[in-house]
């Protein structure tokens, strides 16, 4: 009876083991990103254009990800565009692999510069929004204060 019941056991425990393995490699594809800017100034004036030193940073990376950016004018009115002069549309998207100059050489931190020309004498608020094709997306706000001709802030 005890010789049935151990090898019931092993039998089962055998079953069990042989049942739960999968020979499936699991890829992870989506992994989280942010996207940062370096120092900013915090004042602009009217016809100023300010250089945004951006970074894409990837927790991981999977070859066939792809990223798109664009950005919304809230504040203000300018315009957006890369070293090329390629200007970003307000409220549409482009591959991120398209921006000029972008620098990949280590895929978990991509650099790029966009440029921000001030249209406006009022505040200018941006929010550049990056998404990936796994349906992943974050945002970055960007505040500029105007300068009045006297230099005041406003």
């Amino acid at each position: 009876m005890n010789i049935r019941l151990i090898t019931g056991s092993i039998m089962l425990t055998l079953l069990c083991l042989v049942s739960g393995c999968d020979d499936k490699l699991e890829v992870q594809q989506a992994y989280d990103f942010s996207l940062t800017s370096w120092y900013l100034q915090s004042t602009i004036s009217h016809d100023e254009t300010v250089e945004i030193r951006l970074t894409l940073n990837r927790s991981g990376d999977y070859e066939e990800t792809g990223y798109k950016i664009g950005y919304i004018q809230i504040a203000g009115s300018g315009e957006v565009y890369d070293r090329n002069k390629t200007r970003l549309v307000n409220r549409e998207m482009q591959p991120l692999d398209s921006i000029a100059e972008l620098d990949n050489t280590d895929p978990c931190h991509q650099v790029f510069t966009l440029f921000y020309h001030n249209g406006s004498s009022k505040n200018a608020e941006i929010k550049f929004v990056v998404t990936d094709n796994f349906g992943q997306e974050r945002d970055l706000d960007i505040a500029f204060g105007t300068e009045t001709e006297t230099g005041d802030e406003q």
